[in-house]
């Protein structure tokens, strides 16, 4: 019979910034790739009173969390949107479509989220070429630079840097590289990886990511990184309004509303993120639990699919015993204290289950699940 676990919130490491230093009350311990888990001060700047979207004390906050994006990434104009992940890369998909070289693209498809890329890519009229590897598999670089050689120069290529469904961290230095080498440029879907390894977007042309994943805030806040300058050949009108980015990262404020409380929200969760070596210590947190949790795991005798060359540090991804159901792995889970992802039909159908360590989680708090899983 399976006996509940009683959790008891550790003392908070000496040295941790104080945003993460203490969970917020909850039923059980948060190990999602989104939601993750939320400190108290980000929960506080949530409930805060609400501010007019276009009152001069919100556009200077609004403004303020966008330089704090845009530094953490190498420098790159960000545009916010309401919405999720999913949005923001509808918003490349027509930002695509308006480029005179919109046929002339290549589609990096290893997981779901690949996959999901394509279908926004085709569903916006555009037909790329498509490479696609096995789950589990990182981009296979030479086989891209081959397809990018039989590309006209100019055109673009996208793919998704961290594989959320699998937990692969493709090489998203090496494709920046193969595409200056050819002419082409790299359009890239960071929302699992922005926060979570230090990312430099300089030399990218499109990317994007969210508030609900590692950056420890909200889902609802989508981002797009683009240099206005780069959009300026696109005829627009074939663009749809809210997705417009070269607008949206040349306004200042919100172009269309924004929920204060969201943006409040991920003003304080970028605290974590103020400085290079706030940064440094954040993803080294990750890394470090990441390690720890494959580490376990592999010496539980639990097949990861992801190797550890490739690996994500931030979600593990793998098989529960023989026996057991992703359904029933999750559900177990839970009865010992923990909330961790395997109800999507992506993940169910093959059998899998995923362990995240993006939201503010200690060593302390996964290893009594790392024990019972041994």
């Amino acid at each position: 019979m399976i006996r509940t676990l009683k959790y008891t919130p550790p003392t908070p490491a000496r040295g941790v910034h104080p945003q993460w230093a203490a969970a917020e009350s909850q039923d059980a311990i948060c190990l999602l790739p989104g939601p993750v888990a939320i400190s108290p001060r980000v929960t506080a700047a949530f409930h805060e009173p609400l501010v007019y979207h276009r009152s001069d004390e919100f556009v200077p906050l609004f403004e303020g969390v966008r330089a704090k994006l845009s530094a953490m990434i190498g420098g790159v104009p960000v545009g916010m949107f309401i919405g999720s992940g999913t949005l923001a890369n509808d918003a490349v998909a027509a930002t695509l479509a308006a480029d005179p070289a919109r046929d002339n693209g290549l589609l990096l498809v290893s997981g779901e989220f690949g996959d999901r890329l394509l279908k926004q890519a085709q569903n916006s009229g555009l037909s790329p070429r498509i490479l696609s590897w096995d789950w589990g598999r990182a981009w296979q670089l030479d086989e891209v630079e081959a397809a990018m050689r039989a590309m006209p120069a100019g055109g673009w290529v996208w793919g998704a840097h961290h594989e959320t469904s699998t937990g692969v961290l493709n090489d998203l230095p090496g494709l920046v590289t193969l595409a200056k080498k050819y002419g082409h440029r790299v359009c890239v879907d960071c929302v699992s990886s922005l926060a979570t390894v230090p990312l430099d977007l300089s030399e990218v042309y499109l990317a994007t990511g969210a508030s609900g994943k590692a950056i420890g805030s909200y889902a609802g806040v989508a981002f797009v990184f683009a240099n206005p300058a780069n959009l300026e050949h696109l005829d627009t009108s074939r663009i749809p309004t809210y997705l417009n980015v070269a607008s949206t990262v040349t306004t200042v404020g919100p172009r269309f509303t924004a929920p204060s409380p969201m943006v409040k929200a991920l003003d304080v969760a970028l605290d974590v993120f103020a400085t290079p070596a706030l940064c440094q210590t954040r993803y080294q947190q990750i890394a470090d639990l990441g390690g720890l949790v494959r580490q376990r795991l592999t010496a539980a005798g639990f097949e990861l699919l992801a190797a550890d060359d490739v690996a994500s540090p931030a979600i593990v991804t793998f098989a529960p015993p023989r026996e057991m159901s992703s359904a029933a792995f999750v559900g177990m889970c839970r009865e010992w204290g923990y909330q961790i992802a395997g109800q999507s039909g992506y993940l169910a159908e093959r059998r899998l289950v995923q362990l995240a360590v993006m939201g503010h989680v200690s060593r302390a708090d996964i290893e009594p699940l790392l024990e019972r899983l041994a």
